[in-house]
């Protein structure tokens, strides 16, 4: 098959699947770790990641921009094999797999943020001014979300786009403030220092003992994750010799996230890491073996919508057969993304939008990680003269993220 053709095909195959997925995640309110709160930022402004609010504005949808963002990852990492003397198969990898095709079928921020990560790793395998350009455009992925920055692990012997990257840190920095400049009482906002309460290490020991959390989070961490990718893509690496040592890049990404957070890891937030190792696990593994992945996803795909079916009755999940092995902890990844009733608020803040007289006060009871945005934000974006109240006190006048 002609490389084109791969690619091409590869594209409409890995679109294909994460449509798929996000229809049998059913409709209602958006499903997704920032889907509603972003989406209202296109109207309302103030949100973290304004890129992220300008792909929406561009795409349409949150969901609309992950499905397509993240099946141009799979041709993405193909290309990246074949620069770097990897072959093509790990696009193929990344296509079916369980993480890259649900966080495609999400309304969030994970999948076009890894998508620029990508393209950037791309312009950086050219030469001077093009790794330049590569290495800016991929750190420019913090201001759409920066849970991908662990992908950047893939420029280690990259060294001018290293320097781009570097180049860039006077504009994208404020966005790394929660990793180098740490609010500990500020959340995931404030800090992603989570594992050692919200600070970094102290010394070298610190910094050990740390490395030591993420090892022990890897190895409790789901294996329908694919956290196998890992010593997969270091005998691949071993395997083609010349470009080996970029492995490293990679997976001191993955230990890291993991060290990160420790115990509080979601398997999300491994996503960036793991595709980032996709290309030097395509050098040991045949394209083919990437569809096996296939299987996780749906059974991972399936659990989570049925579990959203009961969660959230109006959100207009289809009824599919659930695939039961391997099991995957649907709730909680339901309440990463999303909240019970979800659907039934947001029809309940258009019902508010017609009926309620101007400037009148809609009282509000707060929920877990702001999920009463659900209602608040749909309902600011149709009515901006009401006054909304959470918990006792005026609410934001528009998202954080």
């Amino acid at each position: 098959m002609k490389p084109l053709h791969e690619a091409g095909l590869l594209l409409i195959f890995a679109v294909g699947v994460r449509a798929l997925s996000a229809a049998a995640l059913g409709g209602g309110a958006p499903f997704g770790p920032d889907g509603t709160g972003v989406e209202a930022a296109v109207h309302l402004g103030g949100h973290l990641y304004p890129f992220h609010v300008e792909l929406i504005r561009l795409i349409g949808s949150a969901r609309l921009l992950s499905v397509i963002s993240g099946g141009l990852c799979a041709p993405l990492l193909w290309a990246i094999g074949h620069r770097l003397g990897l072959g093509g198969a790990g696009g193929w990898l990344w296509a079916a797999a369980p993480l890259g095709v649900y966080t495609g079928a999400l309304s969030a921020g994970d999948a076009p943020a890894l998508c620029v990560v990508l393209l950037g790793v791309l312009l950086a395998t050219g030469g001077r001014r093009s790794g330049l350009l590569g290495g800016a455009l991929a750190m420019a992925s913090v201001a759409v979300k920066p849970v991908a920055l662990p992908a950047l692990g893939l420029l280690l012997l990259r060294p001018w786009g290293l320097v781009g990257a570097a180049l860039s840190l006077p504009w994208t920095s404020g966005w790394l403030g929660p990793l180098v400049a740490p609010k500990v009482q500020g959340g995931l906002l404030g800090s992603w220092w989570v594992s050692s309460a919200g600070r970094p290490p102290a010394g070298l020991g610190g910094a050990l003992s740390l490395g030591l959390t993420g090892l022990e989070a890897l190895v409790a961490a789901p294996l329908w994750a694919g956290l196998l990718l890992g010593p997969i893509a270091a005998l691949g690496a071993l395997r083609r010799g010349g470009p080996g040592l970029g492995v490293v890049g990679p997976l001191l990404g993955l230990v890291g996230v993991a060290a990160l957070f420790g115990d509080r890891l979601e398997p999300r937030y491994l996503a960036a890491p793991l595709a980032a190792l996709c290309p030097y696990a395509g050098a040991l593994l045949p394209g083919w073996v990437g569809l096996m992945g296939l299987l996780p996803t749906a059974a991972l795909i399936t659990q989570v919508g049925a579990y959203r079916a009961s969660a959230d009755p109006l959100a207009g999940v289809p009824a599919l057969p659930v695939l039961d092995a391997p099991k995957v902890d649907a709730r909680a990844l339901f309440e990463e993304s999303s909240v019970e009733g979800a659907s039934a608020m947001r029809l309940r803040a258009a019902q508010l939008a017609e009926e309620a007289p101007p400037g009148s006060v809609i009282e509000v009871e707060p929920l877990p990680h702001g999920r009463e945005g659900e209602l608040l934000w749909p309902l600011r974006v149709a009515r901006p003269d009401l006054r909304l109240v959470v918990g006792g006190r005026p609410a934001a006048s528009g998202p954080a993220r």
